[in-house]
C-alpha cells in the first residue's frame, strides 16, 4: 500500500498515508455515508472523521487508519494513464521498426491514379538543418542584394553580415565568405545530367540571391554521353571514359560520377565553350584531376597560370589556373616528371566567377544511374563534399530503382541509410534533401518498384531526420505522367521530360524551397508572387478529371477506381474543362464527377484507422502520419475531390 501512495504521489506517515492532510473530499458526506450504507461488505472502511461541510470537488476522502477506498478513483487513472504510455514507448517502436524493415521487393501494388495536381503536397518537410541553412541564406541575401538590383553599382559591395552563429568576419571586396556564398550540390541520374531540372532551379534561385556560378561540370562526351549543352571536348591520344555505370569499374570516382583517364603523358585536352553554354567567357579555373604519386601533373596552357593545388591522400586534387583576359577555352597538358608517373585521370572543372557571391549550384548526374551506385563506385564522394561545403545537398534518386524488378529493398535502405549517416557525420552543418522519383512510364512500361521505392525514401528520411521533396505528389501522384505527356511536357520514351517539363519541375521545387525560406525568415521575406502565379498557371492546365477517355497507350493496367462503382476505368489523361473557374487544387464540379447523394458512412475493417480532420489538414500530411499515400486515402473514402475535407469528418486510413 506504501508503493501505491508512493505512485499517486502521497507521503505515507507510519506506513499510512496522514488522515487530516486534506481537507476535500469526492463526494458530499452525506452521500459518502449513503454509499457505505448500501455496501453491505463495507466492514474495512473507516468513515467516521467525515466533515458535513466538506465539499465535492474530486480530491481525496478524508479517511483514517489505512483506508484504500479513497485511493480506487485516483489509482484508475493513473494505471490508465501508465499503460498508455507504456504502449507508445514499447509498441509503437516496434511497429515502426517493423515497417521500417519490412522487405517490399515481394509487395505487389496495384496501381492507382490521381486525382488532382495536389499544390499542397508541393511542400519541404522541415528539418533542423534547413532551417539553419535557410537563415543562412537570407545573411547571403542581405549581403548580396545590392550587386543583384541592376541600379547599383557593380563594383561597390555591401558590408559583409554575420550568419547565425556565423565568425561575423569582415572581408575585401572581392574576397569570397562564408556569410556571401550559399552552396548547393544536386546529385541523382539523368534527370540532374541534362541539367534542364537542376538548370531552372539554378535560374530561379541565383535571380533571387546573385550568381556565384555553375560548380564543377564535365564534358560528358568524353564517355559517350550528352552534356553540359555549349561544350566541346577534343581530346588528343587515347582517352577512356568511365562513369558509376561502367562495368568492372576499377578506377575510383567522386561526386560528378564520370571521368576519363589515360596512360600516356603526351595526351591532351581541349574545351571550348560556345554561345549555348552559360556564361562562356570566364578568367579562373579549377581542374580536378588523380593526384597521386604515380599520376602525371597537369598544366593549362598559356595564357593560363597556376595559382595554387591542394591534393588529397585519397589520390585526388584540385589544381588553379588564372587568366588576365576573359575567355572561352582552355587546353590541358600532361608533364611526366618521375618516371614512376604512368597514368592521369581527368574527372572534371570549375569555371569560377570573379565575384563568387550569391549561389553555387553544382549539378552531378548520371544516366542509368541508382543511388547504390554513387556508394559503391564513387568512394571520392563524401571526400569532395567536404571539400565543396555544401550548405544543402539534394539527391534526386529513384527512377531507375522504380523498373528494377529484382530490387532487394531491404537492403537499398539499409545501405542508404548507412552512407548517409557517414555523410551527415562528415558534413554535420549540411542539410540534405531527399527527393521523390517522378511518376514516368519507359516506353510504356509500369515501373514495378515505384511506390515501394518512394516509400522506403520517405522511411530514410524519417529514420535520419532529413528534409523530403515529395515531387511524385507534387507532379499528382501515380498516373500523372499522362496528363504531362498529353500537355507535351515529355519526351516520346515517358521516361524523360522535354526542357518545359524539367522547367515546371524546377519551378515547383524553387516555390517550395522558397515558401519554406519566407516561413523560417518570416520578419523579411521575399516577394514570390511571380513564381507562384507561373507555377499557378501551368498547373491548373494539368487538373485531372476521374472520368476522363483513355489516352489510347498501351497502359491497360494502370487505371482509376470510379467513385461510384468498383469497375476499373482505364487511364486518365483528358483535361478538365479550361474555362472552369475553380482552383488548381479542385477538380471542377462538373455533372460526370458530382455526386447525387452524400457517400455512405465506411466501416472501419481489419487494420484500417479512423482519423478525424483537424484544422489546416489536407490528405497530403494526413498520408504522411500514418504512411500512406494521400491517392490511397482519396480512394479508400471514395472521395471525388480529395481538397474538399473538412474538420472534423472522419476518414477511414487504409492499412500501409
Amino acid at each position: 500500500m506504501a508503493r501505491f501512495h508512493w505512485i499517486l504521489g502521497f507521503t505515507p506517515r507510519n506506513g499510512h498515508p496522514p488522515i487530516h492532510r486534506v481537507n476535500h473530499c469526492i463526494l458530499s458526506a452525506q452521500n459518502q455515508r449513503t454509499a457505505v450504507s448500501r455496501n453491505s461488505n463495507t466492514t474495512h472502511v473507516y468513515m467516521d472523521t467525515l466533515d458535513n461541510n466538506c465539499p465535492a470537488d474530486h480530491h481525496s476522502v478524508q479517511r483514517r487508519r489505512g483506508a484504500t477506498l479513497h485511493l480506487l478513483p485516483i489509482l484508475t487513472m493513473r494505471i490508465a494513464s501508465i499503460i498508455f504510455y507504456c504502449s507508445i514507448f514499447w509498441i509503437h517502436p516496434l511497429l515502426s521498426q517493423s515497417h521500417s524493415g519490412t522487405d517490399t521487393t515481394h509487395v505487389k501494388i496495384g496501381p492507382q491514379d490521381s486525382s488532382v495536381i495536389c499544390l499542397p503536397c508541393n511542400a519541404l518537410q522541415e528539418s533542423p538543418k534547413l532551417k539553419i541553412a535557410l537563415q543562412k541564406l537570407h545573411t547571403v541575401w542581405l549581403n548580396n542584394h545590392s550587386l543583384i538590383n541592376s541600379e547599383q553599382p557593380k563594383s561597390k559591395y555591401p558590408p559583409v553580415r554575420s550568419a547565425p552563429g556565423g565568425t561575423g568576419r569582415q572581408n575585401p571586396a572581392g574576397v569570397e565568405s562564408a556569410d556571401t556564398l550559399f552552396t548547393i550540390i544536386q546529385i541523382g541520374d539523368s534527370h540532374i545530367q541534362g541539367d534542364y531540372f537542376s538548370g531552372e532551379i539554378r535560374k530561379q534561385l541565383q535571380g533571387f540571391y546573385g550568381n556565384a556560378g555553375q560548380g564543377i561540370l564535365f564534358p560528358y562526351a568524353l564517355a559517350k554521353s550528352y552534356g553540359p549543352r555549349g561544350t566541346v571536348a577534343k581530346p588528343v591520344g587515347i582517352w577512356t571514359g568511365i562513369k558509376t555505370m561502367t562495368g568492372g569499374l576499377k578506377a575510383p570516382l567522386g561526386v560528378i560520377g564520370y571521368g576519363t583517364t589515360t596512360l600516356s603523358a603526351a595526351s591532351s585536352l581541349s574545351i571550348e565553350f560556345n554561345d549555348k553554354f552559360n556564361e562562356p567567357q570566364f578568367q579562373k579555373i579549377n581542374i580536378w584531376h588523380s593526384a597521386d604519386s604515380q599520376s602525371y601533373s597537369p598544366t593549362l596552357s598559356n595564357p593560363f597560370q597556376w595559382t595554387g593545388s591542394q591534393f588529397y591522400p585519397s589520390g585526388w586534387g584540385i589544381s588553379s589556373y588564372q587568366t588576365t583576359a576573359p575567355t572561352n577555352q582552355f587546353q590541358l597538358t600532361l608533364s611526366k616528371i618521375s618516371t614512376s608517373q604512368n597514368h592521369f585521370g581527368f574527372y572534371g572543372f570549375e569555371l569560377v566567377p570573379n565575384r563568387r557571391r550569391g549561389i553555387t549550384y553544382h549539378h552531378c548526374g548520371v544516366v542509368g544511374a541508382q543511388f547504390t551506385h554513387l556508394i559503391d563506385k564513387a568512394p571520392w564522394t563524401i571526400e569532395q563534399l567536404q571539400h565543396l561545403k555544401p550548405d544543402i545537398i539534394i539527391f534526386s534518386f529513384g527512377t531507375n530503382e522504380a523498373y528494377n524488378g529484382k530490387l532487394d529493398t531491404l537492403a537499398y535502405t539499409q545501405q542508404v541509410r548507412a552512407f548517409l549517416h557517414k555523410l551527415s557525420v562528415a558534413c554535420p552543418q549540411t542539410a540534405i534533401i531527399l527527393t521523390t522519383a517522378p511518376d514516368t512510364r519507359n516506353r510504356n512500361r509500369i515501373p514495378p518498384m515505384q511506390r515501394a521505392v518512394n516509400n522506403q525514401l520517405k522511411t530514410i528520411i524519417a529514420r535520419e531526420k532529413l528534409t523530403v521533396y515529395d515531387l511524385n505528389a507534387a507532379m499528382g501522384g501515380w498516373g500523372s505522367l499522362h496528363t504531362w505527356y498529353k500537355n507535351q511536357l515529355t519526351i516520346s520514351d515517358k521516361l524523360h521530360f522535354n526542357a518545359a517539363g524539367y522547367a515546371l519541375q524546377g519551378q515547383l521545387f524553387t516555390l517550395s524551397l522558397m515558401q519554406a525560406y519566407n516561413k523560417v525568415n518570416f520578419r523579411d521575406t521575399l516577394d514570390i508572387t511571380e513564381l507562384s502565379n507561373t507555377v499557378h498557371t501551368s498547373m491548373k492546365a494539368l487538373v485531372r478529371d476521374f472520368n476522363a477517355q483513355t489516352m489510347g497507350d498501351s497502359l491497360r493496367f494502370d487505371s482509376t477506381v470510379d467513385a461510384n462503382s468498383t469497375t476499373r476505368l482505364p487511364a486518365t489523361a483528358t483535361l478538365s474543362n479550361p474555362n472552369s473557374k475553380d482552383s488548381v487544387n479542385r477538380i471542377p464540379a462538373t455533372g460526370s464527377n458530382r455526386r447525387a447523394n452524400p457517400p455512405a458512412r465506411i466501416p472501419s475493417l481489419g487494420n484500417e484507422k479512423i482519423h478525424v480532420v483537424k484544422t489546416g489538414e489536407n490528405l497530403y500530411r494526413i498520408g504522411q502520419i500514418y504512411h500512406v499515400s494521400h491517392e490511397a486515402i482519396a480512394k479508400r473514402n471514395h472521395l471525388k475531390n480529395p481538397t474538399a475535407i473538412r474538420p472534423g469528418q472522419k476518414l477511414v486510413i487504409p492499412k500501409s
